[in-house]
């Protein structure tokens, strides 16, 4: 079983490693291939925050006039990882980026021993963290078609 499910994550990794982003604004960039918009503004880069805040964060982030923001699943933030990039493994078309660890909405354990999923840009690898750690946090949301 563990097979196919890495199995089924390379196929989707492989899928969405060519996103076709451009800038939509000076804070967003669109993803047309998934039609996801993606914020692009300096906190990206300059703040960190545990699991629960970055989930606040996203809930309550306002752009361009758009809300409804989210903390990305790990195949969203996968979609974005450049495969063919390293330090950062993200494309160049995003202007705020640490090569470091990105939150994921993938959570899961007890409420004393929570975890997430995070990807780091730097390498382009997924793996979890305790939540009550900071990591950085880009938003997303999905736009209807």
């Amino acid at each position: 079983m563990k097979l196919l499910y890495a199995f089924i994550l390379l196929l989707s990794i492989i899928y969405n490693a060519n996103a076709e982003l451009i800038k939509t604004s000076k804070n967003t960039i669109k993803d047309t291939k998934t039609n996801y918009l993606w914020q692009d503004t300096k906190e990206v880069s300059t703040e960190m925050k545990t699991f629960i805040d970055a989930v606040d964060y996203c809930r309550n982030l306002e752009l361009d006039g758009e809300k409804s923001w989210e903390v990305p699943g790990f195949m969203e933030l996968q979609s974005i990882v450049d495969v063919y990039a390293y330090n950062p493994a993200i494309s160049k078309k995003f202007k705020f980026i640490v090569p470091d660890k990105y939150w994921t909405s993938k959570n899961f354990g007890t409420k004393g021993n929570k975890y997430a999923y995070v990807v780091n840009f730097s390498t382009g690898v997924f793996n979890k963290e305790r939540a009550h750690y900071e990591y950085y946090v880009r938003c997303y949301k999905k736009l209807e078609k």
